[in-house]
């Protein structure tokens, strides 16, 4: 198993552990990266839309291999059939996921990480309280083994387990996590370079349905629902009746299924020798369940704190705290807004959602150069429903 004693190990191999694992071992520490699929990136659980590319290249170079299209513009479609459309050039990509994370892993291991496909973490080891490393499955043979370490990064997704091991983070209550599918469509009538959003409890209670194009004449079409609003039918039932509507005749490639957590954000994100980033750490955007870009924000502040961390000879979750403090004063406190203000949209009604769409249509210089104007957007809500005033104000002022 070659060398089992490491400065850092990286539970998770998506875009926030690899990122980690890169910029730990560019600075010199032994890093081991566990991934418990059989490969990285597979299967793809993402609608796969990300941007501004801008954002994006600060972390990865991006070339043609990794995009699926370009997208210029947005349109979003009341519960009535009512549609607010807009050109927005260059605001963002389709991505193709599989490929991006395979990129960001070769950038970890060509830095000096080493990494460890069809290898689970199934446990923490620690003394008198503090992490000291993994508990480890090789899922090929079955065999269980130990890797001691200074610090253990938790980077394992939505259905981490690491932050519970290491007593920071409690289950998911049901409407903290969107039940969601998805399917590749080949047919006609797809967008080309635009994303879609359809809004309203028919196909989507409680979260939103989406197009995403991903170039000749594909699309990824799935949704996101609260299961606690459902009456009890799931996700690939209201797929379904979202495909006969959007996509009749469209062909079936490639179906998806999984969850998306829209949490507020974990109020601890270290413990002694431990600290989680990523989904795992509740740092999706909680209004629109993307992640990629804050994923690789928080590996980025990680990484700087457990280098400090590690340079001072001290791995306490005192010495690992300066990673938590930077994620909520920035991203973390505007992600935890995002999620009040989703408990109030996301809980409007049908009729609520139609008078808002069309006060939008009907609401000048809601479209600038950088996307939609957020203070032109709540008044028009504000002009729909002006009670919902007091409860945004509430939820900025969290």
């Amino acid at each position: 198993m070659g060398n089992l004693t490491y400065e850092i190990i990286v539970i998770g191999a998506g875009p926030a552990g690899s990122r980690a694992a890169r910029l730990l071992a560019e600075r010199g520490f032994s890093v081991l990266q566990l991934e418990k699929r059989d490969r990285v990136g597979h299967p793809v659980r993402c609608a796969e839309a990300v941007g501004p590319r801008a954002d994006v290249e600060r972390f990865i170079t991006l070339d043609s291999s990794l995009i699926s299209t370009e997208i210029n513009g947005v349109k979003v479609v009341a519960p009535d059939g009512q549609t607010f459309e807009a050109e927005m050039p260059a605001i963002g990509f389709v991505v193709k996921r599989e490929l991006f994370d395979r990129r960001l892993a070769d950038y970890a291991q060509g830095a000096g990480a080493e990494l460890r496909t069809e290898h689970q973490a199934v446990g923490l080891i620690t003394e008198q309280g503090a992490v000291k490393g993994v508990r480890v499955k090789d899922l090929e043979s079955g065999s269980e083994y130990e890797v001691p370490s200074r610090v253990v990064v938790g980077a394992d997704g939505v259905e981490s387990l690491s932050p519970r091991w290491a007593g920071i983070k409690k289950s998911f209550r049901p409407r903290d996590v969107l039940s969601c599918a998805q399917e590749l469509i080949e047919g006609d009538n797809l967008p080309a370079d635009r994303i879609e959003f359809h809004l309203g409890s028919e196909y989507a209670p409680g979260g939103y349905a989406w197009v995403f194009p991903k170039g000749d004449g594909t699309a990824n079409v799935g949704l996101g629902i609260d299961g606690t609003r459902t009456g009890g039918r799931t996700a690939l039932e209201y797929l379904d009746r979202f495909i006969a509507h959007r996509c009749p005749g469209g062909r079936r490639t490639r179906l998806v299924v999984g969850g998306c957590e829209v949490a507020l954000g974990l109020e601890r994100l270290v413990t002694d020798g431990y600290l989680v980033i990523g989904e795992a750490a509740h740092q999706n955007n909680p209004f629109s369940g993307g992640g990629i870009i804050n994923a690789l924000e928080a590996a980025d502040m990680a990484a700087e704190a457990i280098t400090d961390a590690l340079r001072s000879g001290s791995v306490s979750r005192k010495a690992l705290q300066p990673y938590e403090r930077a994620w909520k004063r920035s991203v973390g406190k505007n992600n935890d807004r995002f999620y009040r203000v989703a408990q109030i949209f996301y809980r409007l009604s049908d009729e609520e959602l139609n008078h808002i769409i069309e006060r939008i249509v009907r609401t000048p210089g809601i479209v600038v150069p950088s996307g939609i104007d957020p203070k032109r957007m709540l008044q028009a809500f504000f002009r729909v429903k002006p009670q919902l005033l007091w409860r945004f104000v509430r939820s900025f002022l969290g």
